[in-house]
């Protein structure tokens, strides 16, 4: 079934079977994508959680989209955004302005230096990316780890066309001078 007939099924008939194979179906790849913007696994499932229960709420309003996946996105981005601002302010009011410090040792699942030297620098990458402003952040996510046109980046972030072309050069830019600076 297609997600139109699995929400539809959900909307007129209230098929929970339907709603969880929809639900299933979307939420390795929400996870990902909430994970990637918040740097932080637990929180990703709440704003995933979240996005779900949008869903619950309002099937109509997502059969009403002209793409369930881009509006969950859509969905899974504001709330990580509104879930990014709140930790911003609980941080500086418990913590002033200080810094977290982040002391993970990276996992290495193999023992041959080459192996180690790949997950070592996409461990690397990965940082250098989680360091880049949110708004920068979600652009180059939704266009790498999603292969999101800019037309669909700009249907789920609200920005321009244009607007996300420059956010994604400017990205770029700073991943790139993070990384040679490292």
């Amino acid at each position: 079934m297609s997600d139109r007939e699995l929400l539809s099924a959900y909307a007129d008939r209230r098929d929970m079977v339907c709603l969880g194979t929809f639900f299933s179906r979307h939420e390795s790849p929400l996870l990902r994508f909430a994970s990637s913007l918040l740097g932080d696994a637990e929180a990703a499932q709440d704003v995933v959680q979240e996005t779900f229960l949008a869903v619950l709420r309002r099937p109509r309003r997502l059969l009403a989209a002209h793409s369930c996946r881009n509006w969950l996105l859509k969905v899974t981005r504001n709330t990580g955004i509104d879930h990014l601002r709140r930790e911003i302010r609980h941080r500086r009011k418990v913590e002033g302005l200080a810094q977290e410090t982040d002391g993970k040792a990276p996992e290495h699942a193999s023992r041959d230096p080459d192996a180690v030297e790949v997950q070592d620098e996409r461990a690397r990458v990965r940082r250098a990316i989680q360091a880049l402003p949110p708004h920068y952040r979600e652009v180059l996510l939704l266009k790498i780890e999603h292969d999101k046109s800019y037309q669909e980046i700009a249907e789920i972030t609200g920005l321009t066309v244009p607007n996300v072309g420059y956010r994604l050069h400017e990205a770029m830019k700073a991943l790139t001078k993070k990384l040679s600076s490292k």
